[in-house]
C-alpha cells in the first residue's frame, strides 16, 4: 500500500527508494521540531528562575505544593520555625547622601552579601523590606543564630570591600563623607507559623502571619537600644541545641502586645571584639547580680553593681543602659522596673487544649512560683523541698509526655526537639538544687533566675513545643480522651 499523506502535512511522501534530498527534509524538520521544544522548556525553565527569585521555593514546599501552579488562595500549613529580621543601622541618613541608583547599587551589594550565608545555614530570605532582610528557618534556633554570626563576619567584608571603593572617590563626595562602616542589628524569635496565601483574586502573595513575626521585629529594634548587634528570645534560646557553644547572657525582658508575661531576651556576643567578649565573660557573674536587683527593683544596689560592671569594662553598653535607668529611677522615685513583671499569675492563655497537660503544667507553673519566692525570701530550706517537688513532678510529666509522643507516631524531629528541651529542663534544675545547697550563689540571683528565666522557659515550652504535640495529638485522639 502506498503512503498516505496526512491532512494538512505538505511535505511529499517519502518512498521506500527516498532520495538524500528527502532524508535531509525529514531530518531538517525534525531538528526544527526539537529546537522549538528546547526553546520552549528553556523558556519554562527561565519563567520557573524568575518566579522563584520572588517566591522563595521553600515556602513552596512548605505548603506542600510543587509548584507556584499549585498554589492557590487559601493554601495554609502551620510550621515551627526561628525568624531572624535584620537591618543596617542609619540608613535614612546614610540614603540622604546618595542618589536613587546609588541607594539602589548600595542595597543591592549588602544583600548580596548578606543573602548566601543565610542559604548556607538552611534558611531562606522570606522578604525583602527596604534595607531589612527577614529571613525563615525551619529547622532549629542553631541555623539562625550560626547565620546571624555569619552576617557579621560577612559584615566585615562588605565594610572592607566599601572602603576600598570610597577611597577612590574625590574627597568632597557625599558618599565619602559618610562613609564609616555600616553596622547591622539581628532580631531572632522562634515559634508558631501560619504560613500561607493571602491577597484578592488578582494580588495574591505568600507569607507567614504569627505573633512570633511580631516579637522578632521588635526585639531587632531592641539592639538599637543596647547597641549590640544580636538578640534572640527565650522561645530562641530553647530550640538552640547546646547555648553553651555561644556566648549568651540574659539582658531584658520585653512584653508584646497583648501577652501577660514578658517576654526573656538575650545578648549574643560572639561576634564583638575580643577584649570586650572577654570582659563581659569576666563579668557575667556581677552583671547577673546587678539585673537580679534591678529586676526585684533594689535600685540602690543594682546601681553599685552596674557601675562595677562599666568600672572594668566601659565598653558593655547593656551595662551602661541599665545603669542610666537606675540612675533615672532613683531620681524620681520609681517603682516600675522597665517592662518586667513582678507578679508571675498562671493565664488562661497557657492552655494548650489537653486537660491532663494542662492540669499538669499549671502544678509545675505553681511550684516554680513558689521556690521563686522562697528564694527571695532567702529560706534555702523551704527552698530545697520545693525543688525537690519539682524534680520529681516534672520527671513524672516529661515521662508522661514522651509515652504520648511514642503511642502515637510523633514524627522524630520534632520529638528530638522536644525531648531535648526536656534533658536541659532538667540539667537547669539539677544545676540550681546543687547551687542552693552550696550556698556561694546568692538566693536573690537564684530566685531571679526561677521568676523570669526559668518561668519563662517554661512558658516559652507550653506556648510553642506543648502546643505543636497537642495540635498532633488532636489529629489522633478522640476529643473526650484524657491522660
Amino acid at each position: 500500500m502506498g503512503h498516505m499523506a496526512k491532512p494538512g502535512d505538505s511535505s511529499p511522501p517519502l518512498s521506500p527508494t527516498g532520495t538524500d534530498d528527502d532524508v535531509r527534509r525529514l531530518r531538517a524538520r525534525l531538528d526544527t521540531e526539537i529546537a522549538t521544544r528546547q526553546g520552549v522548556e528553556k523558556r519554562l525553565a527561565k519563567l520557573q528562575t524568575a518566579y522563584s527569585r520572588f517566591v522563595p521555593p521553600q515556602l513552596i514546599e512548605l505548603l506542600g505544593k510543587e509548584s507556584i501552579l499549585d498554589v492557590d488562595w487559601g493554601n495554609q500549613a502551620e510550621k515551627k520555625m526561628t525568624i531572624l529580621f535584620s537591618d543596617i543601622r542609619g540608613f535614612a541618613s546614610l540614603s540622604e547622601r546618595m542618589s536613587p541608583q546609588q541607594c539602589f547599587d548600595f542595597i543591592n551589594a549588602y544583600l548580596s552579601f548578606m543573602e548566601p550565608v543565610v542559604l548556607a545555614h538552611g534558611g531562606f530570605i522570606d522578604k525583602y523590606i527596604g534595607d531589612s532582610v527577614m529571613a525563615l528557618f525551619p529547622s532549629r534556633g542553631d541555623d539562625a543564630l550560626h547565620a546571624s554570626l555569619g552576617m557579621l563576619a560577612e559584615l566585615n567584608n562588605f565594610n572592607a570591600q566599601r572602603s576600598i571603593l570610597l577611597s577612590e572617590l574625590p574627597g568632597d563626595h557625599p558618599e565619602r563623607r559618610g562613609g564609616s562602616d555600616i553596622r547591622i542589628g539581628i532580631g531572632l524569635n522562634s515559634g508558631l507559623l501560619m504560613l500561607g496565601v493571602i491577597g484578592g483574586s488578582n494580588r495574591m502573595e505568600v507569607t507567614v502571619i504569627s505573633d512570633a513575626v511580631n516579637l522578632a521585629s521588635r526585639v531587632e529594634t531592641l539592639t538599637k537600644t543596647y547597641q549590640t548587634p544580636v538578640l534572640l528570645t527565650q522561645h530562641t534560646l530553647n530550640s538552640i541545641r547546646d547555648p553553651a557553644d555561644f556566648s549568651i547572657r540574659f539582658v531584658d525582658r520585653v512584653r508584646v502586645r497583648g501577652k501577660h508575661l514578658a517576654q526573656s531576651i538575650y545578648e549574643v556576643f560572639d561576634a564583638d571584639p575580643a577584649p570586650l567578649k572577654a570582659a563581659k565573660l569576666a563579668s557575667r557573674d556581677t552583671f547577673e547580680d546587678a539585673l537580679a536587683h534591678y529586676h526585684f527593683r533594689r535600685m540602690d544596689d543594682a546601681l553599685t553593681l552596674f557601675s562595677d560592671c562599666l568600672e572594668h569594662n566601659p565598653g558593655d553598653t547593656p551595662a551602661a543602659v541599665y545603669w542610666q535607668r537606675c540612675r533615672q529611677a532613683n531620681r524620681n522615685h520609681l517603682v516600675e522596673a522597665g517592662e518586667s513583671d513582678n507578679l508571675a499569675q498562671w493565664h488562661p492563655e497557657y492552655l494548650i487544649g489537653f486537660a491532663g497537660l494542662d492540669e499538669m503544667h499549671q502544678v509545675i507553673f505553681a511550684h516554680i512560683v513558689a521556690l521563686a519566692e522562697a528564694l527571695q525570701e532567702d529560706a534555702t530550706g523551704k527552698a530545697e523541698q520545693f525543688i525537690a517537688k519539682l524534680v520529681e513532678i516534672t520527671t513524672e510529666h516529661f515521662d508522661v509526655e514522651e509515652r504520648l509522643m511514642d503511642a502515637h507516631g510523633y514524627p522524630h524531629s520534632p520529638r528530638a526537639e522536644h525531648c531535648q528541651q526536656h534533658i536541659k529542663f532538667r540539667e537547669f534544675l539539677d544545676a540550681l538544687f546543687a547551687e542552693i545547697r552550696d550556698g556561694q550563689t546568692s538566693t536573690l540571683r537564684l530566685a531571679f533566675r526561677c521568676k523570669f528565666l526559668l518561668l519563662d522557659w517554661f512558658i516559652s515550652h507550653i506556648s510553642i513545643t506543648d502546643r505543636h504535640l497537642e495540635r498532633f495529638l488532636a489529629t489522633r485522639l478522640t476529643p473526650d480522651l484524657t491522660l
